[in-house]
């Protein structure tokens, strides 16, 4: 997501899911690693302190509801059936807990009703909406991964797609190791073992929620075509 370049690879990716699928949601993250100007990082450094508060969720959510707002307007611009769901019409309804949110229920009305309309909705990931007082919160780091397989698990998704910048889950760490290998196919508990290593392709919490509900995860790279890892039982 954080150039136009980037984007145009996704927009081509979505329209590849809609002719599989016809219908799709996608979830997004911010833009770019801290230095970018709209990552979560690089917003959160303006802030004197960071103590996973009210002020710090919502410039946090920022990033998001950027990319997302964005990414929609270019798939209009493609001549995408698409729309933008945030806040409490995206329906992840959580605790107050700032900067680790736990999802206490999912209200999917509002995307059932998009997709009457629409073939693509956008919603932007890792954040959502505290029951009691309707302030934005946020999942944890990588909590966009949390969001995806939540409303796959909510749509009874054929497949839930993480776009990473790695090819799949790989044998070793490539930065540390030469003799590496694209692991095709896992178990969700082979994906959470793996997980407990240093390299985290995907947060913990979205593994363990796959695992808990049987929810069928492709993880694989956004700029190469090649097949990727297929997490299942």
């Amino acid at each position: 997501m954080q150039n136009h370049q980037n984007r145009q690879l996704v927009i081509q990716r979505i329209q590849q899911a809609i002719n599989t699928h016809q219908n799709v949601l996608v979830v997004v993250s911010a833009m770019g690693r801290r230095g970018k100007p709209y990552a979560t990082d690089t917003l959160l450094d303006l802030l004197p302190i960071n103590d996973n508060s009210i002020e710090t969720d919502l410039l946090s959510a920022c990033g998001e509801l950027i990319s997302s707002s964005v990414l929609s307007t270019e798939l209009k611009t493609e001549g995408v059936s698409s729309t933008l769901l945030y806040g409490k019409n995206a329906g992840i309804i959580t605790n107050e807990t700032y900067g680790n949110a736990l999802i206490k229920k999912v209200d999917m009305s509002s995307v059932h009703q998009a997709f009457e309309n629409f073939q693509c909705v956008i919603v932007p990931g890792f954040q959502g909406v505290s029951e009691s007082t309707h302030n934005f919160t946020t999942l944890g780091r990588g909590g966009s991964d949390l969001t995806a397989v939540v409303y796959g698990y909510y749509l009874s998704a054929d497949v839930v797609e993480f776009y990473k910048d790695v090819p799949g889950i790989m044998t070793s760490d490539p930065s540390t190791s030469k003799n590496v290998e694209l692991i095709p196919f896992m178990t969700y508990e082979e994906l959470q073992e793996k997980i407990d290593e240093p390299v985290e392709v995907i947060q913990k919490r979205a593994a363990t929620f796959a695992a808990l509900h049987q929810v069928p995860l492709h993880i694989r790279s956004l700029y190469q075509e090649s097949e990727g890892t297929f997490v299942s039982n």
